[in-house]
């Protein structure tokens, strides 16, 4: 993959923190339109393992979301320890956290 750096802005209508997901959610997808768009032979899986940059500005009717990404070396694990799963989901359960 070439050494690049893609930075998408997507606008919230909500300063509150929780309202932002959509916005959240659009703008790590576009992260790989514009890999794709640069000829990088990408997937949306291949955020998976990838640090992701996240600035939120202040507008007059909500939030500004910017997500930036410099894709690493496919198939090179991150250096710092994989995440750990989310507090509450089981595998016995199916993940269901109940």
């Amino acid at each position: 993959m070439i050494d690049k750096k893609f930075t998408v802005t997507e606008e919230s209508t909500s300063k509150h923190p929780h309202d932002w997901g959509r916005a959240m959610a659009v703008a790590i997808s576009r992260l790989t339109d514009l890999a794709r768009e640069a000829g990088d032979p990408v997937h949306d899986e291949a955020l998976i393992g990838e640090e992701l940059q996240l600035f939120v500005a202040d507008t007059e009717n909500g939030v500004n979301i910017t997500m930036s990404w410099t894709p690493g070396e496919q198939g090179t694990p991150p250096a710092e320890t994989p995440a750990r799963p989310a507090e509450g989901i089981a595998e016995e359960d199916g993940g269901s956290g109940r």
